[in-house]
């Protein structure tokens, strides 16, 4: 490339060799042509590595950087350290984004001079549309949008840091980088991060990145992840340090909003992922664990007896959780993984 790129895609690679073509195909076919890709292959062991320079034959504009497995946020921080372009966005190997994408946020963050701008997806393959939870195509107060954005983790606003793009210079200067310990769920701080970094952001409500929802190899997704854990509690630690510093909770009800994600989403993921570790010999005392650890138990202290859920059932289920009866968790959960095959009896 001649000239300096308007635009970086950074794509973290982990043995993604099944869709890695097609992401990669999204990107040659952009309507905006001054940009560059970064393929960051973290550790790859099957031929995600081998595509990428096969690509790199026909394309002078993709670059690829190799470095020892350390993770999504690792590999995306390599990205933003190599980046050239004026701005910087990302795009998981599994997913694909609309020809237009770039050009049409690129436009908009030339025209108002802004560090981010956000769009809309939609999910591969049952084309579910999820637009910004907030009055979209105008600029909007970065504040704004978290103060009067009561369900901002709900409605996923601060999940996925591919919904955005962001200036270089600003991202570098305000240290906006990912956590290279957690590896899972990355996204909702750095974003959050990001929003209290800058003024203004500007919301397009257009679905103009393909999220593929059925992929056994995400790191959310896969059957068994040995980070999640881990990761979880230090990336609620992160996101409550911004919470405290920004003083966020003097105008929103984020932490509250944050312990209800927490006890519908996250003790989910983290039960799912005991009952798949192939090392665990006793299912019932990890759900015992689960249920007490300290930011789960702060989470059922801050929600207190609000019914969260639609069905009666599910609300005795949330109580079994809030009073540690963990034999019978065990017992419905073991029940309900059997039903979807997540497990075998």
């Amino acid at each position: 490339m001649c000239k300096k790129p308007i635009l970086s895609i950074i794509v973290p690679i982990y043995n993604v060799e099944q869709y890695l073509a097609e992401c990669l195909d999204s990107l040659i076919r952009q309507t905006e042509k001054n940009i560059e890709i970064l393929c960051i292959d973290d550790g790859s062991t099957d031929k995600s590595k081998s595509i990428v320079e096969a690509y790199i034959s026909h394309h002078d504009n993709i670059k690829l950087i190799c470095q020892p497995n350390r993770g999504p946020s690792a590999a995306r921080n390599t990205g933003i350290y190599n980046a050239k372009g004026t701005y910087i966005a990302f795009i998981d190997p599994d997913d694909t984004v609309a020809e237009n994408m770039y050009q049409k946020m690129l436009t908009i963050a030339n025209i108002h001079q802004l560090d981010l701008v956000m769009c809309g997806f939609k999910t591969i393959p049952n084309n579910n549309i999820i637009y910004p939870n907030f009055p979209a195509n105008c600029v909007c107060d970065t504040l704004d949008f978290i103060k009067y954005n009561i369900n901002i983790h709900e409605s996923n606003d601060l999940c996925f840091s591919w919904r955005f793009i962001f200036k270089r210079d600003w991202v570098i200067k305000e240290q906006i980088l990912f956590n290279e310990n957690v590896r899972c769920g990355e996204d909702t701080t750095y974003n959050l991060k990001a929003l209290v970094s800058t003024t203004k952001v500007y919301l397009i409500k257009e679905a103009l990145y393909y999220y593929r929802v059925n992929n056994s190899n995400s790191i959310m997704r896969s059957k068994y992840n040995p980070y999640m854990e881990d990761s979880l509690i230090l990336q609620i630690k992160d996101k409550k340090e911004l919470i405290e510093k920004y003083n966020l909770d003097q105008y929103t009800p984020i932490t509250y909003d944050m312990a209800q994600y927490i006890i519908k989403r996250y003790t989910d993921l983290l039960f799912r992922n005991a009952f798949n570790n192939p090392n665990s010999l006793n299912r019932l005392k990890n759900i015992a664990h689960i249920l007490s650890l300290k930011f789960i138990r702060e989470s059922f202290h801050i929600v207190g007896y609000k019914n969260l859920y639609n069905s009666k059932k599910e609300y005795i289920f949330y109580l079994l959780m809030k009073w540690k009866i963990s034999f019978a968790v065990y017992n419905i959960l073991k029940q309900q993984y059997i039903n979807e095959d997540v497990i075998k009896q």
